[in-house]
């Protein structure tokens, strides 16, 4: 019986592979042999090696043959994708290491296969059995779709990966070395430059490549920040214990809240015995240490407990120099400001000359080139030399800052087309979209929270608007160059548009501030005296973004179950949505597939579908009344406008996000 089965499964697998074979003729040359077969995980696989044509190379960005895997099963599980890759490495280089093709018989396959190829580093291009396309040109579009409506650009946290860490690479690697003897390096800068990608890079490299301890401390962490000084010696002294102990593989170790009680000089003395009992290089991470200094945000007892602090760890370091052990920091933060202090409170500055004043500068033009052009291509978007030097100038070489911009030109390009080319007329267009849209909220941000730490630089920063910069000190204008605010050239200037309309509105909202001892009726300011306007600007405008990503792809699963269910007729997917369109809209979209249609639908649009179909959504949403109230706040959207926000604004734009999220979250 179980031949039987196996004989059968393997006679459906050969028909799939010479169907697959016609289909593919024309852009790809699937081995001429008969295809391969493995059993793995009690199931059976047919595979060939596929050589691409000029055409789908170009399209795929690859070099080599591709794997095509045949799978009979009606359910796709995520083991075929570890079975990709599996056969893939066994293939010694000969095929291409980040794309495999997979033909599948699960209707819904296409999404699950290619979601969990990402979630192991592969692009996953699904050809579902059950609707072939009878034509190579459809093969090939419905291949690209499937590769480019993924966006490449869209990350949000830090990286250190080969694929995503660019420009930065030698500087890591140095670091890394430099840490092995004994010094003390610093990594300061504007949110989001990418101080903790680089970080993360060199604890990689220190671990893999050195022998090493490492020990990292998160300061913005809950538990870090509210230690006091003898705490944090302490909690230090433990981490470097554990990451020292032979029973611990790698020679790493996380800061958090100490075990032991110990005084000031107590938690010194026991800190320097741990150095001078490591058999090896010690190296101390620290990242966000803006939460442990006088300009805390979160505490006022690194007031005084900085220098203390500091004072300590410096008498721990130098006298395990001269002890002959090696100790090594290297710091990350956004502001230098107390690093160059002569004094705290009247008292000598223990940082001062300990750690060095080093920035994360922005990228160099070349390496903001390299990584644009690079990520583009997995996008199917190419864009010239000038189009990448135009989004590089404008997000002043900012990779955080560029990777946004991208984002926004993908959305905003037909993926029914791709690979297309970019030209610099187009990004133009769209890079100044992109600022207006998005870009000038996110350099506020940064630059509203370097000011508010750093308010030295507040002053020169706002006369470079005026060009007033004829008695601003050099010291000053060098700092702001470093942090990439000014331009290096030897014009004084904000380094790119997004910097220069950031310092603009910033302006604009300083010169509305009320007058000492007027009502502040409509702010809410910090200790600092600046407004949280923009923090929670940029929440609001996250969150909106990330509900209509959810709320289109709820809306389009939700009509494609209902449509093809076995109740009465009522339309394909692409009818319905075009139905609940404006007739100018509706003839504009009609030729766009049900997923590229859905992508491009304004909020007003979607939520209009949900409010047409309400038997289909009402089971998410309950209250029709409430959900319309909800979309039309949200659609305001008054963060776009010039118009006064207020608190009660903000307010009430979180409240309509948050109750529509809960919704969509419950799926």
């Amino acid at each position: 019986m179980l031949i039987n089965r196996r004989d059968d499964l393997t006679t459906q697998l050969v028909d799939m592979v010479e169907r697959t074979r016609k289909a593919f003729d024309g852009i790809a040359t699937l081995a001429p042999h008969d295809p391969q077969y493995t059993t793995r995980d009690k199931g059976i696989y047919a595979y060939l090696f596929a050589k691409p044509t000029r055409r789908l190379a170009t399209a795929l960005a690859v070099d080599r043959e591709i794997l095509t895997l045949f799978t009979s099963f009606n359910e796709q599980q995520q083991r075929t994708v570890k079975i990709a890759r599996e056969l893939i490495v066994e293939s010694a280089g000969r095929l291409e290491p980040t794309v495999a093709i997979i033909v599948h018989k699960d209707a819904e396959g296409n999404s699950k296969l290619t979601r969990w190829g990402r979630s192991l580093g592969l692009a996953v291009l699904p050809v579902y059995y059950g609707k072939l396309p009878s034509t190579s040109d459809e093969l090939l579009k419905q291949l690209c779709y499937e590769l480019f409506s993924h966006d490449p650009f869209d990350v949000t946290g830090p990286v250190s990966d080969d694929e995503n860490f660019f420009g930065r690479r030698n500087e890591a690697l140095d670091l890394a070395r430099k840490l092995q003897t004994g010094q003390i390096r610093a990594c300061l800068g504007i949110r989001k430059i990418g101080k903790t990608s680089v970080i993360n890079r060199v604890i990689h490299e220190c671990r893999m490549h050195h022998n090493c301890c490492c020990v990292f401390i998160d300061c913005s962490k809950d538990e870090i920040w509210s230690l006091s000084a003898e705490k944090l010696l302490t909690a230090i002294g433990e981490a470097m214990r554990s990451a020292s102990s032979p029973s611990l593989e790698g020679g790493y170790s996380i800061v958090s809240e100490p075990v032991a009680q110990q005084t000031l000089t107590e938690a010194t003395r026991a800190l320097l015995s741990t150095v001078q009992d490591a058999q090896k290089p010690v190296i101390i991470f620290i990242d966000e240490v803006d939460y442990i200094t006088p300009s805390s945000p979160t505490s006022e007892y690194w007031k005084d407990g900085f220098n203390k602090f500091w004072r300590n760890f410096r008498s721990v370091y130098q006298e395990a120099a001269r002890s002959g052990n090696i100790i090594s920091v290297m710091i990350g933060g956004v502001s230098a400001k107390w690093f160059i202090e002569e004094t705290i409170n009247h008292v000598e500055n223990a940082a001062l000359a300990f750690i060095p004043e080093e920035y994360l500068s922005p990228l160099d033009r070349p390496a903001t080139r390299a990584m644009v052009k690079k990520i583009s291509k997995s996008a199917g978007l190419m864009f010239s030399g000038d189009a990448a030097d135009l989004i590089g100038a404008a997000c002043s070489d900012i990779p955080f800052w560029v990777r946004k911009a991208c984002s926004y030109i993908h959305r905003r390009t037909d993926i029914a087309n791709r690979p297309t080319a970019i030209d610099a007329g187009k990004t133009s267009e769209l890079i100044q979209e992109f600022i207006v849209n998005e870009g000038t909220t996110l350099a506020y941000v940064a630059l509203s929270h370097l000011l508010r730490v750093y308010p030295e630089l507040r002053d020169p920063c706002l006369r470079t608007l005026e060009h007033d910069v004829s008695d601003i000190p050099l010291a000053r204008l060098t700092i702001l160059k470093k942090y990439g605010i000014l331009s290096s050239d030897a014009e004084i200037k904000p380094s790119g548009t997004m910097v220069y309309n950031a310092l603009k509105l910033y302006k604009a909202n300083a010169d509305a501030q009320p007058a000492q001892g007027e009502t502040k009726n409509k702010e809410v300011k910090d200790s600092s005296g600046l407004t949280e306007w923009a923090e929670d600007l940029a929440l609001v405008g996250r969150d909106r973004n990330l509900l209509e990503r959810k709320m289109r792809h709820a809306v389009l699963n939700f009509l494609q179950a209902d449509s093809m269910s076995k109740k009465l007729p009522k339309g394909s997917t692409k009818t319905r949505i075009l139905a609940a369109l404006v007739m100018d809209r509706r003839e504009k979209l009609k030729d766009s597939a049900p997923d590229e249609l859905m992508e491009k639908l304004y909020w007003k649009e979607l939520s209009g579908i949900v409010q047409r179909e309400w038997a289909v959504f009402s089971g998410i949403f309950s209250d029709k009344r409430h959900f319309e109230e909800c979309c039309t706040i949200v659609n305001e959207r008054p963060d776009a406008h010039a118009k006064d926000i207020g608190p009660a604004d903000i307010a009430l734009q979180k409240r309509s996000l948050g109750w529509l999220n809960e919704r969509l979250t419950s799926l």
